[in-house]
């Protein structure tokens, strides 16, 4: 099976939650010994071609380019998601071949392409699913929450309270007003992939880093506690990949953290301060009570092991592909 990604980035240029999925997905499919490939179009810093553990991109800037080169890799499945998601449903159709698509968000600029109907639809999580059922009547869909693997992220957890993405939705306020509160207390903030960066203002016991793919050793090996104070997470893979290391999260309950983290994580509501400022001093202060997250939110992490979603996933574009070969054949002369 030859398998393209249609997609606008692609790693290690961008390493946002989508593509960090992404990528995982296709090893999986490599793994499991098909060929695969991705085709970006709007990465500038990328070159034109790279390897990211094994699996071949292409920085294709040139606009009306990437169709012409997705077909040159004689794909038999286009794989696409967010801005790519029409085109790329829309290339495969125009193939003769399957479209999946990975639903990440319930954002109502989303709602046309699953009028679409993708021959496949993988969502994120079942929340996501569930807010989308109205337009998967007849769908085939499926839900593969965001893998993590924890040996690739457990670490000695250090002595920061950090913040991943210093946006406003991601809570940046919420952050810089607990470092204000604790300022004895070391405070890291990491610049995120997306997003306006707020890095003034902060009080001096805020240490600021850029975006990083090493988040093991340059982020998780220096983090006590991590903060999730996100307006709106889909899922929430940061926080998983910190308890891999036994650092707890303290999160606002979106949909997708709690799907995510389930009982391991503290929550705290992002609009009521002193619910955060309490439970960030129960975890800096108290040292059972840290322990006692942090057995939970290790355990937490060991039970989201993703082999068996990756496993249905790789068994599903398997099965789809074959029925399109197999219409393919009792149709001959007819478009597939």
């Amino acid at each position: 099976m030859r398998v393209v990604a249609l997609v606008h980035f692609y790693p290690p240029y961008r390493l946002a939650g989508s593509e960090t999925m992404l990528h995982t997905m296709l090893k999986a499919l490599q793994e499991a010994g098909h060929q695969v490939w991705a085709v970006t179009t709007d990465m500038a810093e990328a070159p034109e071609q790279w390897a990211h553990e094994d699996i071949r991109a292409f920085s294709e800037r040139r606009q009306g380019h990437a169709v012409p080169l997705t077909r040159s890799l004689q794909p038999d499945v286009i794989i696409t998601h967010h801005t790519h998601a029409a085109l790329g449903v829309q290339t495969a159709r125009e193939f003769g071949i399957p479209s999946v698509v990975l639903q990440h968000n319930t954002f109502d600029e989303h709602r046309a392409v699953l009028a679409m109907k993708p021959d496949l639809t993988v969502f994120n999580t079942e929340w996501i699913a569930r807010s989308w059922h109205q337009l998967l009547d007849g769908a085939r869909w499926m839900v593969l929450h965001p893998p993590v693997w924890p040996h690739e992220h457990a670490t000695r957890p250090g002595s920061a309270v950090t913040l991943v993405n210093l946006n406003v939705n991601k809570g940046v306020h919420v952050f810089g007003h607990l470092a204000q509160l604790f300022p004895d207390v070391q405070f890291l903030g990491v610049g995120g992939a997306y997003g306006e960066q707020v890095t003034v203002g902060l009080p001096p016991n805020v240490q600021i880093i850029g975006p990083t793919s090493d988040m093991k050793h340059q982020v998780w090996s220096r983090t006590r506690v991590l903060l999730m104070p996100s307006m709106y997470e889909s899922y929430g893979m940061a926080a998983l990949e910190a308890m891999a290391s036994g650092i707890p999260v303290i999160a606002h309950p979106t949909p997708g953290l709690r799907e995510a983290l389930g009982p391991a994580a503290v929550y705290a509501d992002r609009d009521r301060m002193q619910e955060w400022a309490t439970a960030l001093r129960d975890l800096v202060r108290d040292p059972q009570a840290w322990q006692r997250a942090s057995a939970a939110a290790q355990a937490r992490s060991q039970a989201l092991d993703p082999t068996d979603e990756l496993r249905h996933w790789v068994k599903a574009m398997e099965s789809l592909v074959q029925e399109k070969n197999l219409a393919s054949v009792a149709r001959p002369g007819q478009d597939a």
